[in-house]
């Protein structure tokens, strides 16, 4: 249109015209500047949670930063491919918070390079955009599935192992000790700490399975189905308190306990490839 009344004021000479014209004109560079501006000094952080299983829908939290003084940003969109969250106005200096779902078809490392961030602001006659680069490194673990309990063998060899005594839950008092720290509340005996100076613990018995150890090479299906398999082992028998270790080829990784443990062999099997 603006394009279209500058032939006209030109072929006319119309004064109202030129004057229509140069307020177009001055409308248009104003809002391209002001659209400019407003993509300017953003920052963008991805805040994943500890655990991401492939082909697994997963939340994403996800913050844009204004790092200018004045100006506020409006209408910032983070286009990604898939899910666009939208921060309708974040002031200047502050934080804006979304989330987005976000999934991964393979397990293995992946790396969230860029994205672009786009904005209609002023008007809604052009979308500008500017790339962000991110650089972010992702472990992706292998989706748990398909348990296959007689591929597990315990120190012995045996796919299950009896229980052994140890601390515990059960109703049997095994002794009473001092208060360290790491014990339940429940688990306080509060008749004997009102005599004395310093809290006591009721110790019971209770029943552990031995450790048992994931041979990769002893279950059963291609490559990736034995990964999955072993993923579901590890998360599976760790929630149940049962130490796990695992054989990796040459690599063996002894068994125990904790979130830690449960990491270590979920990241072990998410960048194996055999050999």
């Amino acid at each position: 249109m603006t394009l279209l009344l500058g032939f006209a004021a030109v072929n006319t000479g119309n004064n109202l015209l030129y004057l229509l014209v140069s307020a177009l004109l001055g409308f248009m560079a104003v809002s391209g500047w002001l659209g400019q501006q407003n993509l300017r000094r953003l920052e963008v952080e991805f805040h994943f949670p500890p655990e991401i299983f492939a082909t697994q829908p997963t939340l994403v939290g996800v913050r844009l930063y204004n790092r200018r003084a004045r100006l506020p940003a409006f209408l910032i969109r983070l286009n990604l491919g898939a899910e666009n969250p939208l921060f309708p106005w974040v002031a200047a200096g502050a934080w804006g918070e979304g989330s987005l779902t976000l999934s991964w078809p393979q397990r293995g490392t992946h790396q969230l390079e860029d994205l672009w961030l786009e904005s209609c602001y002023p008007i809604n006659f052009f979308v500008r955009s500017l790339r962000v680069s991110i650089n972010q490194e992702l472990l992706v673990f292998p989706l748990p599935q398909g348990e296959k309990m007689s591929a597990a063998k315990g120190e012995e060899g045996q796919a299950f192992l009896p229980s052994s005594r140890k601390r515990g839950d059960s109703s049997d008092l095994r002794s009473v000790q001092d208060y360290r720290g790491g014990e339940p509340l429940k688990s306080i005996h509060w008749k004997l700490s009102a005599r004395h100076d310093s809290y006591k613990v009721k110790l019971h018995e209770g029943f552990s399975a031995r450790p048992l150890m994931i041979d990769l090479d002893q279950l059963q299906g291609s490559l990736e189905q034995r990964i999955s398999q072993a993923a579901s082992l590890v998360v599976e028998q760790l929630r149940r308190q049962q130490p796990v270790g695992l054989q990796l080829g040459r690599e063996r990784i002894p068994p125990r306990l904790g979130g830690g443990q449960r990491r270590r062999l979920l990241s072990k099997l998410a960048v194996y490839h055999g050999g």
